[in-house]
């Protein structure tokens, strides 16, 4: 698919950088992670990687208004259709910011569960929202390495298909490619997937542009906003421009996004504060989900 570009390792770390109007101690010098925060955050982004497709050739907008439902903690679900050069798609959000909303890997083990389970999973983390995790071998062990609650399970991997982690370090989360990662000290939550389909704002050219599926992605502005969602009919190379589309995201310009498995794996969950369900379970039994949940400081 693509190779991984090497970027600084502490590029993620402006992912967390607030947005105060008045001065405050950087993040950096507040939260204990040393293996990650030796020095400040830069200021700003590196350039464009290599592969990386100009913002120009991004023409993706919304095609329909956009429905929105509140899941407390600020978070919010929305829903709308959105339309490219050559595609069009159906994209089911939410964006959650990190200050109110976590995200934690919900271990699935066991390969006869059924697809079903996502909902009585997502109760029991009280979960306001969730999807389908990453990839998994056919006698489910994760594909790659997964961390879930501290317990660890799978194998680091890099390769073109797995190049990327979301993980948790402190309170905070983070969207980490291959070649940044340190290690696993300090990590609470942890699952490898990919590809990479943004990445410093651009979308990468080297992603499949042929086969349409229904994707599933996590995504971040670089700063507190936050996005896991799924969008049905496009290809991977549809995906990252469109995530990387000015405008298209409520609330959320995407800086770095990451592919999840997807397909028939493809399943979604999300809760209102009055209790009312939406729950697509998909197709297939998987092995982890990613689910948002308040923020407890």
């Amino acid at each position: 698919m693509k190779k991984t570009c090497l970027l600084p390792a502490l590029l993620f770390l402006s992912q967390c950088a607030r947005q105060p109007t008045t001065p405050a101690q950087p993040l950096w010098q507040q939260a204990p992670q040393p293996r990650y925060a030796a020095t400040p955050p830069p200021v700003t982004y590196s350039p464009p990687p290599a592969n990386a497709a100009p913002r120009g050739h991004y023409l993706w907008h919304r095609s329909s208004s956009v429905r929105t439902q509140s899941l407390g903690s600020g978070a919010e679900l929305h829903e709308f259709s959105a339309r490219g050069v050559s595609e069009t798609a159906e994209v089911r959000v939410v964006v959650f910011d990190s200050q109110r909303c976590s995200l934690r890997v919900l271990d699935q083990p066991s390969a006869n569960a059924g697809s079903g389970v996502i909902t009585p999973l997502m109760r029991s983390a009280g979960a306001l929202a969730g999807v389908n995790g990453g990839f998994f071998h056919p006698d489910f062990r994760p594909l790659g390495l997964m961390i879930s609650d501290g317990r660890r399970a799978g194998q680091f991997t890099r390769t073109s298909l797995v190049s990327g982690s979301f993980l948790m370090i402190g309170q905070e989360p983070y969207l980490v490619w291959n070649a940044e990662f340190l290690g696993e000290s300090g990590v609470s939550q942890m699952l490898q997937a990919g590809p990479r389909l943004v990445d410093n704002g651009f979308a990468l050219t080297s992603l499949n542009r042929t086969k349409h599926a229904t994707r599933t992605f996590i995504a971040t502005d670089g700063k507190r906003q936050w996005a896991l969602g799924t969008v049905r009919g496009v290809t991977l190379a549809g995906l990252g421009e469109l995530l990387a589309s000015p405008g298209v995201l409520p609330g959320l310009q995407a800086q770095r996004a990451l592919n999840l498995d997807g397909g028939r794996s493809t399943a979604f969950y999300a809760r209102t504060p009055g209790g009312r369900e939406l729950a697509e379970p998909g197709w297939s039994t998987v092995r982890n989900y990613l689910a948002v949940v308040p923020s407890v400081r």
